[in-house]
């Protein structure tokens, strides 16, 4: 059992799950693995096939019809987690539980963690305008 899986991103296959095998099919026939019933979708359009070191390769199989992998036709390339496949007016993204998307989660993408002290100083401050209040050291009356 393969660990990836495409979510549908758009057409009639958004928000649809597909989990693959070590080798799954793309098209209109009754025979694939995932089975696309939308114009310009060729019989068998694409093969996913995982390879022996965990890798996963998408091949286009009908040279008359595009399969674009990051908006770029292909006929043969590698995946990743991440990447988006379209077929037709069928979009999916490929995910991979535990692998991070080299293409989306960059180190500029990541926001960093933020700080507390910011908050420690602004919650200090507030206290201490609290007890000097409350010990009359303000100029202010109180309101009730």
């Amino acid at each position: 059992m393969s660990k990836y899986r495409l979510k549908g991103a758009s057409g009639p296959v958004i928000n649809q799950p597909f989990p693959l095998g070590a080798v799954s099919l793309i098209g209109r026939a009754d025979d694939c693995d995932l089975r696309v019933d939308a114009e310009g979708v060729a019989p068998r359009h694409a093969e996913l096939r995982e390879n022996e070191d965990g890798s996963l390769v998408l091949t286009n199989l009908d040279s008359s019809r595009q399969t674009l992998l990051n908006g770029e036709a292909v006929e043969s390339a590698s995946l990743a987690s991440g990447d988006e496949i379209r077929i037709a007016n069928c979009r999916w993204v490929l995910q991979a539980p535990g692998l991070r998307p080299d293409t989306v989660l960059t180190s500029e993408a990541v926001r960093p963690k933020r700080s507390y002290v910011p908050w420690l100083i602004v919650g200090g401050l507030l206290a201490a305008a609290a007890v000097a209040w409350h010990q009359g050291l303000l100029p202010f009356p109180p309101l009730w």
